[in-house]
């Protein structure tokens, strides 16, 4: 009957039986792990796909055009945010938010909870690589075109069209940019750059809101850590529509991706942190809890506070 009851959950077993790592090999006197191997091989292909997709080396759909369309037919002016730029400040954000966390918490180098920085700075880094490939693959499968797709591809069936009429295959004729930037002239939607930056500023946000008391900070410089991610975020993906880099849509459909991933990968680091496997920052000011569950005064890990 206890097994019975145990089957469908009315009552805990006994034992409870927690699968057992698998050891594939060694490397150096380093145990490599199955699972190791998994997430290795995963974000290889995941990294894989992004660079294949963002370079042309898999073709994207081939949208027509409107003769004269006057949405894609902006000059070329260049990127406020260039990818590089994003691509840089993108980690340092989170980086930075983590140790100002840590060092206010901890108030020396010394102290700081090493396990827990590399925890968060993983954790976001899974998340905007899969942020990032959803977006390419996005892109791929839409096809749409920039608003300065007409001047930057100078598609060879437009030159003498009639204004209005639907132009279904055409070559871009540029020489003036290189092949793999044509090809990103069709790469409109969704925004790259604000699915990334909106993942990485809701990311930070969180983790100075979760993680920094008013002890030590006062109580203006956590909503202005959290302002300054969310700026970020808005500066990235806004001057994409200033720049004709984007569609206004495109920069909205970004926004919601990486706000969706943020928020999944937050779930996810909740789970983790609940069931204690994953390295738990012990950050040594706690505050007072004026009531927990039973009615008792107790204290709380703010670090760690759900």
């Amino acid at each position: 009957m206890g097994v019975i009851l145990s089957i469908l959950g009315l009552v805990e077993p006994k034992l409870s039986l927690r699968p057992q790592k698998v050891v594939v090999g060694t490397v150096y006197g380093v145990q490599l792990t199955l699972a190791y191997l998994l997430n290795l091989l995963v974000s290889s292909f995941a990294v894989l796909m992004i660079v294949l997709l963002e370079f042309g080396t898999i073709p994207a759909v081939q949208q027509g055009f409107y003769c004269g369309d006057p949405l894609i037919s902006h000059k070329y002016t260049g990127d406020t945010i260039h990818p590089v730029t994003l691509g840089l400040t993108a980690p340092a954000l989170v980086i930075v938010m983590v140790l100002v966390t840590e060092l206010l918490a901890h108030q020396s180098f010394r102290q700081i909870n090493w396990h827990a920085v590399v925890f968060y700075v993983s954790e976001a880094t899974v998340g905007a690589t899969l942020t990032l490939l959803v977006t390419s693959i996005g892109k791929v499968l839409v096809g749409e075109h920039r608003p300065h797709f007409l001047t930057t591809c100078q598609p060879d069936t437009a030159e003498n069209c009639s204004i209005g009429t639907f132009i279904e295959t055409f070559t871009c004729k540029s020489t003036e940019f290189a092949p793999s930037f044509l090809v990103d002239s069709s790469l409109s939607f969704p925004s790259g750059h604000s699915s990334i930056a909106w993942y990485i500023g809701i990311f930070s946000a969180y983790v100075v809101h979760v993680r920094m008391t008013t002890v030590n900070s006062g109580y203006i410089m956590r909503p202005f850590l959290i302002s300054f991610c969310l700026t970020w975020s808005m500066v990235c993906s806004l001057s994409r529509i200033t720049d004709r880099r984007h569609h206004w849509w495109d920069v909205l459909a970004g926004t919601v991706l990486g706000i969706v991933f943020a928020a999944y990968t937050i779930k996810v680091m909740h789970e983790k942190i609940k069931e204690n496997n994953v390295p738990i920052c012990s950050i040594c000011l706690e505050r007072e809890v004026p009531f927990s569950g039973n009615g008792v005064n107790s204290r709380t890990n703010v670090g760690f506070e759900l």
